[in-house]
């Protein structure tokens, strides 16, 4: 009989230890996601600061946070920019924030993180609603942009560019 109640006491701290530990890792794991997210936001905050930095102006921004794929893309797309030269070829645009001008404030701009790991940064230029969802990495040696979504994908939108070569 102590020995049924020993191992029975025994096996209720076992338990108790069990579910301990599973708590503590599922725990960690959540900040882990939750240190992720924030780093993306943080990312994507840092660009858009750039953006609206005036010291930053005729800096192409998205270009120099971008991924090696995508800013190769938007360099291939600059160089068939630049054979139409006088030409405004109808695929120019502001890709962060829409329109030929703006009056967004970067402490304006509101950022999440998507269900789909998206980072979605949203606000109002002259009074209209916007936003724009990127797709972010991030490694040892920081973040980049891998896709803008302003709905569509702009990786997929300069991939067309690029292979139709022309304005």
């Amino acid at each position: 009989y102590y020995l049924t109640l020993n191992i029975k006491y025994f096996s209720e701290k076992m338990k108790l230890r069990i579910i301990l530990s599973a708590l503590c890792i599922l725990s960690s794991g959540t900040g882990y996601a939750n240190s992720s997210q924030q780093e993306k936001i943080n990312f994507v905050k840092k660009v858009y600061e750039d953006h609206l930095n005036e010291d930053l102006m005729g800096i192409d921004v998205l270009k120099l946070h971008a991924s090696k794929e995508l800013r190769l893309l938007i360099q291939k797309r600059d160089a068939i920019a630049d054979r139409h030269e006088g030409d405004m070829c109808e695929w120019v645009r502001q890709v962060l924030i829409p329109g030929n001008d703006y009056d967004v404030r970067a402490n304006k701009i509101k950022y999440s993180v998507l269900p789909n790991g998206r980072v979605r940064a949203q606000a109002k230029n002259f009074g209209e609603s916007f936003h724009v969802d990127f797709d972010v990495k991030c490694d040892a040696q920081g973040c980049k942009i891998t896709d803008v979504y302003d709905p569509g994908s702009y990786r997929k939108e300069l991939i067309s560019i690029v292979k139709n070569g022309t304005c």
